[in-house]
């Protein structure tokens, strides 16, 4: 796919009325920790980091549609895109573009009103169909050359606020969000 320009991109992000995300790879670094509870079941342990919290929250405070679609499932995952006011949680899907289809039915969208952030080959089939394709930084190359826009920050380190903050500035949006912490 072909790389953006900062002009192109910028008019492609103010259309945006849903983001949408993966979980391991783009919220986290990746990394899974399991150990077994006092039960004998195993649990999945994942970090997600605060700035890419926050920036979920403006959005979605601010009328954009946030999700997630995740081929892995965590009921911590599920909490915490709870309390981040997520408005689509989707795991254990990895036909990841029928879930797209319906979240634009559900937020009755067009394709090219969403942006989808990911990292690895089960991406793709979202990252070809969205208005705009973003790749975390530390994706896979076939990710990367899918997207019409690479973060700088990797995956789990601040990624998901990065683009948060450019489709916020992009719609007017940022100066309101500053000004709350003034």
């Amino acid at each position: 796919m072909k790389r953006l320009s900062p002009r192109d991109l910028t008019a492609r992000l103010r259309r945006v009325r849903v983001v949408l995300m993966d979980v391991d790879g783009v919220l986290t670094n990746g990394i899974l920790y399991h150990f077994v509870d006092t039960a004998g079941k195993l649990v999945e342990f994942k970090g997600m980091h605060s700035q890419d919290s926050i920036a979920l929250d403006w959005l979605a405070g601010l009328g954009i549609k946030t999700g997630i679609i995740s081929g892995r499932i965590s009921q911590g995952v599920a909490e915490r895109m709870k309390t981040l006011k997520m408005s689509y949680v989707y795991q254990h899907r990895l036909d990841k573009k029928t879930v797209f289809a319906e979240i634009c039915r559900a937020a009755a969208v067009a394709p090219k009103d969403v942006l989808y952030i990911g990292d690895d080959i089960q991406d793709l089939p979202v990252l070809r169909a969205v208005g705009v394709a973003v790749a975390v930084s530390n994706a896979r190359p076939e990710v990367r050359a899918a997207a019409h826009w690479i973060t700088r920050r990797p995956g789990g380190e601040g990624a998901v606020r990065e683009v948060a903050e450019a489709v916020l500035k992009s719609q007017g949006l940022w100066l309101g969000v500053l000004e709350r912490f003034r």
